[in-house]
């Protein structure tokens, strides 16, 4: 028991005292600073009294026997790696009075369900690798108020089914549903204006994606290894497609290169099933392996606008 005397607890006050079970914290405490309970693999309860206005980061990170928590309507920001690690966390309050969800707030809590937590209109921003590797979740709301989603937000995140994202969202980072293997659908909202690399990177179960008409980039390893990706309808107004961009995506059969492309990656289309091809009048060179592989191709369109064909 913390005496009522204590307004702070400071960083690392209690880290890797790994026989802590329980712990009270006084409502005299208004801060919990940085990794002040990390590394305590055996607590298992502990309440944070509304007074305290501030959790710093990592400040629950590896409690691997905590199994929930109630975050005060006092606090404002989750911080970064607050939560990482906590594989057995299953039940999480976020009050509506949160607007900030930090990098790796809640990164491998390897337990979180649909069911754990509820994410606020509050919230205005969620960090890079918010979720990633959180193995149990299958579905998730990003609320209205978000804009953007963060790099590797679900990287790993192996059983999610479903996410819905709202018009609200102008962009989506790398990685950002990287490694997504059960993610079998997603509906891109025309709002999106750019979507990072690697950002659906072996979405194995992805059978279909209709890219927003406000991209005009496809960067490097957008759709690499969507193993089961037949159906992709890229817009008009795409200028460039990235190195990698649909390498081993084995089952598209079939696409259409805008006419106004410039510049087509290495590989971008390595190991795909394509049976005939047109490139764009603005293509100058056909990089390296950009077809390699595709041993359904039968007929390529070149124009004379080509001066260089790479290995």
């Amino acid at each position: 028991t913390i005496p009522p005397s204590v307004t702070e607890i400071g960083k690392a006050a209690f880290a890797y005292c790994t026989s802590l079970k329980t712990i009270t914290i006084p409502s005299s405490v208004t801060s919990i600073k940085a990794s002040v309970f990390q590394g305590c693999f055996s607590l298992q309860r502990i309440e944070i009294p509304s007074s305290v206005t501030e959790i710093g980061e990592s400040a629950f990170s590896q409690c691997l026997s905590l199994t929930k928590i109630e975050i005060p309507q006092s606090i404002t920001i989750i911080d970064k790696l607050v939560f990482n690690k906590c594989k057995n966390l299953r039940k999480v309050n976020i009050p509506s009075t949160v607007t900030s969800i930090k990098d790796g707030a809640f990164q491998s809590c390897k337990s979180l369900t649909d069911n754990s937590f509820i994410i606020p209109n509050s919230v205005t921003s969620i960090g890079d690798v918010a979720f990633g590797k959180c193995k149990s979740l299958k579905h998730f709301s990003i609320p209205s108020s978000v804009t953007s989603i963060g790099d590797g937000i679900f990287q790993k995140c192996v059983s999610l089914t479903q996410v819905e994202i709202p018009s609200s969202i102008t962009s989506i980072g790398k990685c950002s549903f990287s490694k997504c293997r059960s993610l079998s659908q997603i509906s891109i909202p025309l709002s999106v204006k750019s979507i990072g690399k690697y950002a659906f990177n072996e979405c194995i179960s992805l059978q279909k994606i209709m890219i927003p008409p406000s991209i005009t980039i496809i960067e490097d390893g957008t759709f690499h290894k969507c193993y089961e990706l037949k159906l992709v309808l890229i817009p008009n107004g795409v200028t460039s497609i990235g190195n990698l961009a649909f390498s081993c995506c084995k089952k598209l059969e079939q696409i259409m290169i805008p006419y106004y492309v410039t510049n087509i990656g290495q590989c971008a289309f390595e190991f795909c099933s394509i049976k005939e091809i047109t490139i764009p009048p603005f293509v100058n060179k056909i990089k390296k392996g950009t077809f390699g592989s595709c041993s359904s191709l039968t007929n390529i369109s070149i124009p004379s606008s080509v001066i260089f064909i790479g290995d």
